[in-house]
């Protein structure tokens, strides 16, 4: 089965489900970008399909890392926090993730 990681932050979606494609694994993706306040309900989706959340903090506001970190405890999700934009280095961590566990 191939292993899932979801990306918060960032807007090159097409560059980081290339780079996951290439390493193995599925990318499921969302920019970080809230309307009006939070979407709790598009990141529980997302979060709910993932094995392992990677959050890029120069590319995601407080509000939606909070929402994100409150939504992976709740369904006990790992969570990563990466600086930088990376693709590769996002993606390498969430595997590093799903290695160990």
């Amino acid at each position: 089965m191939k292993k899932k990681i979801a990306i918060f932050g960032g807007s090159q979606e097409s560059t980081y489900k290339q780079v996951g494609k290439k390493m193995g694994c599925e990318v499921l993706f969302h920019s970080g970008k809230t309307r009006n306040g939070g979407n709790k309900k598009e990141f529980r989706s997302i979060i709910k399909k993932a094995d392992v959340v990677v959050v890029l903090l120069g590319a995601c506001g407080h509000v939606s890392m909070d929402i994100v970190k409150e939504l992976c405890k709740k369904s006990g999700k790992p969570i990563e926090y990466v600086n930088g934009f990376g693709a590769s280095g996002a993606i390498q961590k969430g595997l590093g993730i799903i290695s160990a566990a």
